[in-house]
C-alpha cells in the first residue's frame, strides 16, 4: 500500500513539473513568433565550433570563422521547402520545418553531405534572429599518408530577415 501511495505522490509530482511551467509561460503572454511568415533570410556566421577523428581520438576546437554567409530564399513554412543560395555552389531546393519557435532547414547532399540551418524566433538585434549551421561530411579517399575522418562542424550567427 505504502509504494502504491509513493508512486501516485511521484506522478503527481511529474505532472506538477510538467503542467505549471507551461501555464505560467501561457499567462505571460506569449510573443508573437514570426517565424511562420518568413520568405527570405540572410544569414552570417562569425564563429564556429569543429570535431574530427584524428587517430581514433576525437578532437575538438573553437574558432572565428570568418564570415560564412549564405541566403535562404522561396520559404514556405505550409509545403516545408525551401532554397538554398550560396557556398559556391548551384542553389539546392531543401527542407523547411517549422517547430514551435524554431525554424530548421535540411540540405542533403548527393555527397552524403547533411547541412542544417536552424533559425530561433529570438532577435540578436532588429530584423535578425539568432541562428546556428550545422554541417556533416565524411567523403572516403585513399590517398598514401593520409586518412580521411568524418567530420562535424557548427557555426553560430544570425540571419536578417528580408521579406
Amino acid at each position: 500500500m505504502r509504494d502504491r501511495a509513493v508512486q501516485t505522490l511521484r506522478r503527481s509530482f511529474l505532472l506538477a513539473c510538467f503542467v505549471l511551467p507551461t501555464a505560467v509561460v501561457h499567462a505571460q503572454g506569449d510573443p508573437p513568433n514570426k517565424l511562420p511568415a518568413l520568405k527570405r533570410l540572410k544569414c552570417q556566421f562569425s564563429t564556429s565550433a569543429a570535431g574530427a577523428w584524428q587517430n581514433g581520438e576525437v578532437q575538438a576546437r573553437v574558432k572565428s570563422a570568418g564570415m560564412l554567409s549564405f541566403e535562404i530564399d522561396s520559404i514556405d513554412t505550409d509545403d516545408g521547402s525551401a532554397r538554398f543560395v550560396g557556398l559556391s555552389s548551384e542553389p539546392a531546393h531543401i527542407i523547411a520545418q517549422l517547430r514551435g519557435w524554431t525554424l530548421h532547414f535540411m540540405d542533403a547532399r548527393p555527397d552524403g553531405s547533411l547541412y542544417i540551418t536552424t533559425v530561433f524566433s529570438q532577435e540578436s538585434r532588429p530584423r535578425t534572429l539568432k541562428a546556428v549551421y550545422t554541417r556533416t561530411s565524411y567523403l572516403p579517399v585513399s590517398i598514401p599518408g593520409f586518412s580521411a575522418e568524418p567530420e562535424a562542424s557548427q557555426y553560430y550567427g544570425q540571419c536578417e530577415v528580408i521579406n
